[in-house]
């Protein structure tokens, strides 16, 4: 009986060896260090605008929803009724490199023109 256990044991111990090397192999597995993260601090949201504005462009006219800068983050203008946006203006700011860009509206989406 005691080789009986001992032989389930170790069938078990194997199996769960392969089980773990099968799994490492398929995924990758990323150690996180929550001291490490809450040090870092976040910028504020009114420090999302650029440095300066050397790079920035006027690409108003073509609606468009990222800038020719990569960044899809942008300043806009709105006006809120009952905790919705009601209305936004046109004209917005990129927040990476200050360019001037049209905002898309429901009118303008293409089908077939996914992002």
């Amino acid at each position: 009986m005691k080789w009986l256990n001992r032989l389930a044991a170790l069938l078990f111990g194997m199996i769960s060896v392969g089980l773990i090397r099968d799994f490492l192999d398929k995924h990758t597995v990323v150690i996180f260090d929550k001291e490490e993260d809450q040090d870092e601090e976040m910028d504020d949201i009114v420090n999302l605008k650029p440095e300066n504005y050397d790079n920035a462009m006027d690409l108003r006219g073509a609606p468009t929803h990222v800038c020719p800068c990569g960044c899809n983050i942008f300043n806009v203008k709105v006006i809120f009724n009952e905790n919705e946006i009601a209305t936004y203006f046109l004209d917005m700011e990129c927040a990476n490199c200050g360019s001037l860009a049209t905002a898309p509206t429901p009118v303008d989406h293409i089908e077939g023109l996914d992002n």
